[in-house]
């Protein structure tokens, strides 16, 4: 290779790879997963995790199932963001070929969460889903009794809360 084609064989690797800077920054946010406790209103669970994929009614009830990632904070997000922008500029834009792969490949792990409602929208039961198949329901099979839907979504939560961090 002569000496131009080397600049340019860099310039384009750096337009090719894209900006990991941008990645970081584009990351899921951590959600706060104490929203699907009993009680909650369905609007503030919406506001906290997103549109729920489906909605349909069963036995009377609303049901929502959820579909969303499981990010990192935003100030850690804010933080690599700022260490991949440092070793772009300290490396002459070297780094890129490095840290934007190791961006890309950042997995995040996405919860599936169906919750029924009662009559005024509140959040009465939680299950989660791995593959359309329930993975965790602690407490009675029935959520109909006084207490049992409190307690089935407070362990499910705390059981969700657990197997993310």
């Amino acid at each position: 290779m002569n000496k131009i084609n080397i600049p340019l064989f860099l310039l384009l690797t750096l337009v090719l790879t894209g900006c990991s800077v941008e990645r970081a920054m584009q990351a899921p946010e951590r959600k706060n997963l104490n929203v699907f406790q009993s009680g909650t209103a369905r609007l503030q669970l919406i506001a906290e995790v997103g549109t729920p994929v489906t909605t349909e009614y069963r036995n009377g009830r609303r049901v929502d199932i959820f579909v969303f990632k499981q990010g990192m904070h935003k100030e850690l997000n804010y933080l690599r963001a700022a260490g991949y922008g440092a070793a772009f500029v300290l490396t002459g834009g070297i780094s890129e070929v490095l840290t934007y792969p190791i961006e890309s490949e950042a997995n995040f792990p996405t919860i599936t969460a169906q919750v029924a409602y009662d009559d005024y929208d509140s959040v009465v039961s939680l299950e989660v889903l791995k593959d359309g198949m329930l993975i965790k329901a602690d407490g009675p099979k029935r959520p109909d009794v006084p207490g049992a839907a409190a307690a089935k979504n407070a362990s499910a939560a705390q059981s969700l809360n657990s197997r993310i961090e």
